[in-house]
């Protein structure tokens, strides 16, 4: 199998990977299988899916870095648009099947919420991420600025990861996973770019 041949064979699989959980979330709701609230196991699963891509997309640069291979940097804009999509799924099911739509109540929640506010704050800064991640608009930039930008995903992540933090009540294991793995992404970021200045 040439380079073309696994590259494309790899963005079919992470397109498989980011369309799947839709299927069995579909599934479930249509068998009754989400439990007493349905609205709110939506909710939960939708965030987790979008938070966990959004690692996964962060995930994507240090595995260019190690193995070299740039399937990983040719897949990283298609997944960094799925995280985005699922985030605003979360987002959408949390306003329409837990509120009701009913925006008094929602933009109190927003004010008096901190957990909510991290939400808002950490899908906000993807919009402009993902506004400018289509190539042309990365020309028109200039590399070095879009570059800057786009290290808001760090803080859109770390934002999450805290919005999930709070809203745990009982089982942090998952939280404290994410929390592992965004550290670990960090700190990597920070030691290969004191290497590469180097």
């Amino acid at each position: 199998m040439n380079q073309r041949t696994a590259i494309t064979a790899f963005r079919l699989l992470v397109l498989a990977g980011c369309i799947t959980p839709a299927g069995w979330l579909a599934w479930q709701w249509y068998f009754g299988d989400l439990g007493a609230v349905p609205g709110e196991a939506v909710v939960h699963f939708t965030g987790k899916t979008g938070l966990t891509l959004l690692l996964v997309t962060i995930a994507f640069s240090p595995a260019f870095r190690v193995t070299g291979w740039v399937g990983f940097m040719a897949a990283r804009r298609q997944i960094g648009l799925w995280a985005f999509f699922w985030l605003v799924a979360h987002m959408l099911a949390w306003m329409g099947l837990d509120q009701y739509w009913d925006w008094p109540w929602i933009r109190r929640e927003m004010i008096e919420l901190p957990y909510i506010r991290y939400g808002v704050a950490a899908l906000a800064l993807l919009v402009p991420l993902a506004l400018t991640s289509f190539r042309r608009v990365q020309t028109a930039m200039g590399y070095r600025a879009w570059h800057w930008l786009h290290r808001l995903i760090y803080v859109s992540a770390a934002l999450g990861v805290t919005h999930f933090w709070i809203l745990t009540r009982a089982d942090y294991m998952l939280p404290l996973i994410f929390v592992a793995v965004l550290t670990g992404l960090i700190v990597f970021r920070i030691v290969d770019a004191m290497l590469h200045r180097r």
